[in-house]
């Protein structure tokens, strides 16, 4: 899980080597409380649709803040079902490996609000709002572009979501040390689809703001959360994008 302030356009928040923890205080107070088992997540709402959420559990009789993460509300859904945990577990927190209902697609999520739920297993049926924060991003003018500037061996199938990472870290016939690189980044999530729409969001602090640009994916409609200095290259509506990303998805509860 985690904060992505370069995507966002929140690095103001960076002070030395250090975040800024009193205007963290100050958003905490701030947050809605929603409850959890066997703690509490609260939760900043920002004009641009972001979302602090602060993951809190209860420490004798004080409230400690377990972990923070990001997120991006929308009207991107999904459904999926859990196949199985990835990585190493947080408090109030947990990153799965998930297919859709005819298993023909699988993906990597953090799930916001996870605790939420009573239980998560493979017989579940979850309701996900997705959005992703992009490591790197390639752009093109179409698919055509794209598929013109790489080999034929190296292009990735249109819209199609790759866990590369995850499974080359349990790829055996690479050796140990190969492996475990891999697996540092295992959650990195990889594809390549057209753009469907872009627009800038005003964070509503000190003049801040991102870039979101919708994209198509098997699974559906993904938002990509980015800052424009982050690309070199304009991205616009009909551009295509090659994508390393974590994906975030938040778990509606009726």
């Amino acid at each position: 899980m985690g904060i992505y302030l370069a995507n966002t356009g929140l690095e103001l928040l960076i002070k030395g080597t250090s975040l800024d923890e009193e205007q963290l205080l100050t958003w905490f107070r701030e947050a809605k409380r929603i409850p959890a088992v066997q703690g509490a997540y609260y939760s900043k709402l920002f004009d641009s649709g972001l979302e602090l959420v602060f993951r809190s559990v209860k420490q004798g009789d004080d409230l400690q803040i377990a972990g923070i993460d990001m997120h991006m509300s929308g009207s991107c859904l999904w459904m999926a079902k859990p196949l199985s945990r990835v990585g190493v577990g947080e408090a109030l927190a947990v990153s799965l490996l998930m297919t859709n209902s005819d298993e023909t697609s699988a993906f990597i999520a953090d799930l916001i609000h996870a605790a939420t739920l009573e239980r998560i297993d493979e017989d579940s049926s979850l309701s996900l709002q997705v959005c992703a924060f992009p490591q790197s991003m390639d752009v093109y003018d179409s698919r055509a572009s794209y598929e013109e500037a790489t080999e034929k061996i190296s292009r990735l199938d249109d819209r199609k979501l790759l866990p590369f990472n995850y499974l080359m870290a349990r790829d055996e016939s690479l050796d140990q040390k190969s492996r475990d690189k891999y697996a540092e980044h295992e959650k990195l999530m990889v594809f390549a689809a057209p753009v469907l729409m872009v627009e800038r969001r005003e964070h509503g602090y000190k003049g801040t703001s991102c870039m979101v640009a919708t994209v198509a994916t098997e699974m559906g409609s993904l938002d990509l959360v980015f800052a424009r200095d982050q690309l070199s290259t304009v991205l616009e509506k009909g551009s295509y994008v090659v994508c390393s990303c974590i994906i975030s998805a938040d778990v509606l509860t009726s």
